[in-house]
């Protein structure tokens, strides 16, 4: 096997290459004059199991494209298999038409990411399970749960929160591995993505709260749910969220909110991050998965 690390988050593939004992490369990417991308790989890749590692963030259509373009390389030079490790999948939250003649992005993703010549996608925590159907090829969508149970096993939390009906299923599973109440909360947004939360649905009255969602971007949604939650009664909340987007004045934001504790994971690369945001590392998860395909 060989790794191969876009432009994204080389720590990370550094840290995968490390466990796998195997070689990493770093993609020499430029840009023309016109912003197009230019991709060059300096190693032969004949008969190598290629993994890339490469999260589609900001800006995700320059780190998509550079994925698309890194697997043709690997594919034109004849390596054995493509794997796409996309630790953070961008444009998954899009996975309906949300308005009248919209496209349904995620699904055109999964297409440019066939025809490039992938052959095997793994990625974590998609916005949701039926963004699995939209490929042809062999997708492992891990969850992050155990990641997640390895630090809060230690804490002291009274009942685990939804922030609304999609990540519902999310939370029974942590509040079940944790032995906790459940709540969610009411929320909708509207056609501008602004988010309201109208109502806690579950006791949470001089409880310890653990909110578990899949991306914080600009933090509205969290923020609006901490609000809620302290209006209700709430003794403490703290968050566990998989993807830490972090656009705009998001971490400005969350930091006023008073969360008592924050845990992210490292799908995304961050140079720096306030020490009241806790990240735990995915390598070892990935690992695990990518020595088990290859068996």
């Amino acid at each position: 096997m060989i790794v191969i690390s876009g432009n994204s988050h080389p720590i990370l593939a550094k840290q995968i290459a490390g466990k796998l004992r195997c070689d990493c490369i770093i993609a020499n990417t430029k840009k023309f004059s016109d912003q197009e991308l230019k991709i060059q790989i300096n190693n032969n890749l004949y008969g190598d199991d290629v993994i890339i590692l490469q999260s589609t963030t900001k800006p995700a259509n320059d780190h998509l494209m550079e994925l698309l373009l890194l697997a043709d390389t690997a594919k034109r030079a004849n390596c054995n298999s493509i794997t796409a490790v996309i630790p953070y999948f961008g444009y998954s939250r899009q996975d309906r038409p949300s308005y009248e003649y919209g496209p349904i992005s995620a699904r055109l993703v999964a297409r440019l990411l066939e025809i490039s010549g992938i052959d095997r996608v793994i990625t974590l925590d998609l916005h949701s399970r039926q963004s699995e159907g939209f490929f042809k090829i062999e997708v492992k969508n891990l969850d992050p749960t155990d990641l997640f149970m390895n630090v809060l096993e230690k804490s002291n939390y009274d009942i685990v929160v939804s922030p609304d009906s999609g990540g519902l299923l999310k939370a029974q599973i942590l509040a079940s591995k944790l032995g906790t109440d459940l709540a969610i909360m009411n929320k909708i947004r509207d056609f501008n993505g602004k988010c309201t939360i109208f109502d806690v649905i579950g006791n949470i009255t001089e409880k310890n709260c653990i909110i578990i969602d899949d991306i914080v971007d600009t933090g509205g949604t969290l923020c609006e749910a901490l609000k809620m939650l302290i209006q209700n009664g709430a003794h403490s909340v703290s968050a566990c969220i998989t993807h830490a987007v972090f656009s705009e004045n998001c971490i400005s934001r969350i930091r006023k909110a008073r969360f008592n504790k924050l845990f992210v994971t490292d799908t995304l690369y961050h140079r720096k991050l306030p020490s009241f945001i806790k990240v735990i590392e995915t390598s070892e998860m990935i690992v695990k998965l990518l020595l088990g395909c290859n068996k």
